[in-house]
């Protein structure tokens, strides 16, 4: 009886530290930072062609621009929130992900686009960056 209730403990402290060694090293790749801006709608394809090519080694692709920007396009409801989607991405030649969610405020039929993108707190820092930058050669 005292062998199976050792037995028993060790697994549950070996099954329990395992999950907590995984999970700490995926919060540590995908915990959920994120960069954001505000712009005008025809501002968002420029922005995301210039993000793709001044700042990830392989950005994202010119269908994927446009699939966002299709997407971008359709939301036309002020206060609208959308989750566009993941796309990989190669960041200092490791793969990465970016989340991209946007939200929409139509105002006299102005479209302004609050774009949100979530990655490892590394990229976003740098990403942050860059979308300070456009943000202020904007005004």
């Amino acid at each position: 009886m005292f062998k199976r209730f050792m037995i028993s403990l060790s697994l549950l402290l070996m099954i329990g530290g395992s999950v907590e060694l995984f999970a700490k090293d995926y919060n540590k790749r995908y915990a959920r930072f994120a960069a954001g801006l505000n712009i005008d709608f025809d501002q968002l394809d420029p922005f995301l062609k210039h993000v793709s090519h001044s700042i990830l080694d392989s950005g994202l692709s010119d269908q994927e621009i446009n699939q966002i920007v299709a997407k971008v396009r359709k939301m036309n409801k002020n206060n609208e929130t959308k989750k566009i989607g993941t796309f990989e991405v190669m960041y200092l030649e490791k793969p990465a992900n970016i989340k991209i969610e946007v939200e929409v405020h139509v105002k006299d039929g102005n479209k302004e686009v609050v774009i949100y993108m979530f990655s490892t707190q590394e990229l976003v820092d740098v990403l942050d960056e860059e979308l300070l930058k456009t943000e202020e050669d904007v005004e």
